[in-house]
């Protein structure tokens, strides 16, 4: 079994799969032994499709802009990078001993498009099941994660925390539209019975709604 193998979990049917995800172009020989491009291509569609998979799941209220932008908080070089060093990529990836020689050694662009590689890899060699639980294994946790599920969930949070206290429900009410119709921007209330108040703003209704009770949670001392 491969080294990395041991540490993402997963055990290749085609070994050559992964051979091919952790070759750096400088290393490859024509069509023979190809470097890592392709399956980069491939796993950048993967990852896209995964974590856009769960993040849709994980937070049913909201809208496409807050999605995207939550995809891109787990996709992105830092955190390919991240992964990449976790699973032992900078040891394993195979460039040109000359490149090495000029002291430029793997650089981070190449450990994060080898992560990348690595999950087209896994979804050729094993399907969309396994490339996932790769994926959501390595990017699916740690503060980012966090951070999104305390900002997106926070109506829920703050309705568990009104029901828990047997306090009426909050009120939010929209407050103001700015803005030409392709590009608003929603300012929110939410209130409390006792009179606690906090606002939010976004781009749409709900993104601002979301704003307002993060804000009112932290007031309650439940941010």
């Amino acid at each position: 079994m491969h080294i990395l193998e041991k540490k993402i979990g997963y055990r290749f049917r085609a070994p050559d799969l992964l051979e091919e995800a952790l070759r750096h172009a400088s290393t490859a020989e024509g069509g023979a032994r190809k470097s890592y491009q392709r399956l980069e291509y491939l796993g950048d569609a993967v990852l896209n499709l995964c974590l856009a998979e769960e993040t849709y799941r994980t937070f049913p209220s909201a809208e496409e802009g807050a999605l995207s932008k939550a995809r891109s908080a787990l996709i992105n070089n830092r955190n390919l990078v991240r992964v990449g060093e976790a699973i032992g990529v900078p040891d394993e990836l195979r460039i040109d001993s000359s490149l090495r020689g000029k002291g430029g050694g793997v650089t981070r662009k190449m450990v994060a498009d080898a992560v990348e590689a690595i999950a087209g890899a896994i979804f050729l060699d094993g399907g969309y099941d396994a490339a996932k639980q790769f994926i959501l294994a390595q990017f699916w946790k740690g503060k980012e994660v966090e951070g999104l599920i305390a900002g997106f969930d926070a109506k829920s949070r703050l309705q568990e925390w009104c029901q828990k206290h047997r306090e009426p429900l909050p009120r939010y009410r929209l407050l103001s539209v700015k803005g030409p119709p392709h590009s608003q921007m929603f300012l929110v209330s939410a209130r409390l019975r006792d009179g606690k108040e906090e606002t939010g703003s976004g781009k749409t209704k709900k993104e601002a709604e979301m704003e307002a009770a993060e804000r009112l949670l932290s007031v309650l001392g439940e941010g």
